[in-house]
């Protein structure tokens, strides 16, 4: 409860501070989808982004697994023409497992993560570095029980005629499955959208990542089809669907959100 609070009081100290500070964009937010973009907010402009809900199902003969996530929350604050930060939190995580042995569930927060971000060639891209730590502050299933870290390396490229690639290599520091310390994991997503007119666009995309494990190595794959509505210059509503293609992640998933700017 004290993260979050410090959280929402910095957050509100941002988006009322002088007007004067800020300069008014296109709307960029991170969500949906894989990837990252490479833009940043503007100095005194304030983002939240929340997944509202989101559901995802893996499954074989011997049993299933659904996780139901809620308020999956991220607070974006502009610091200069070419940087922000960013700090998530999950709210709600709640976990059913189903199999010979019977029914069983968990439920509980989810960790906290800092994020902060820099565009190399200008606010919009089209490269920029983002460097994260997640901290331990959820518990299982929610929190993945010690802290990580990461790097990002947004690109977002415009194609002509309405299309728009991304890419976004990351190498991580990503935390055992065991809940202490932590191992290499490094992959890419990527992907193409394109507007189907004003207010609305579509993305496909793809990811994979190498997961080192020490438990076992893997190789995870997937792809994500999202759509993004922009109810006005300041507002977004999105959906957005994976399917698993290759190793250990959920083999559906859908998520529904929201993302809003203050200034």
């Amino acid at each position: 409860m004290p993260i979050k609070l410090s959280v929402s009081a910095i957050v509100l100290a941002l988006a009322l501070s002088s007007p004067a500070l800020a300069e008014e964009r296109d709307f960029c937010a991170n969500r949906p989808g894989l990837d990252t973009p490479a833009c940043t907010l503007a100095p005194g402009d304030a983002m939240i982004e929340v997944g509202l809900l989101g559901w995802s199902h893996q499954g074989d003969a011997a049993g299933r697994d659904d996780t139901l996530t809620l308020g999956d929350t991220t607070l974006r604050l502009g610091l200069t023409p070419r940087s922000e930060i960013d700090l998530g939190f999950t709210s709600y995580v709640r976990d059913r497992t189903r199999d010979a042995s019977g029914v069983s569930s968990s439920a509980s927060t989810g960790d906290a993560t800092i994020a902060f971000r820099r565009g190399l060639a200008g606010p919009n891209g089209p490269i920029a570095l983002q460097a994260y730590v997640s901290l331990p502050v959820g518990k299982s299933p929610g929190g993945a029980g010690d802290w990580g870290a990461g790097m990002l390396v947004p690109m977002g490229f415009n194609l002509g005629h309405g299309f728009q690639f991304t890419l976004t290599p990351e190498a991580d520091a990503a935390v055992n499955a065991s809940g202490s310390g932590r191992h290499f994991a490094f992959g890419s997503a990527a992907g193409i959208s394109h507007g189907l007119g004003k207010a609305l666009s579509l993305t496909v995309e793809a990811s994979v990542f190498r997961d080192l494990d020490p438990s076992g190595h893997d190789t995870q794959a997937m792809v994500a089809e999202s759509l993004a509505w922009q109810a006005g210059k300041r507002f977004q509503l999105d959906i957005e669907a994976d399917e698993r293609l290759a190793g250990g992640v959920p083999d559906h998933s859908l998520m529904v959100g929201l993302a809003r700017r203050f200034r």
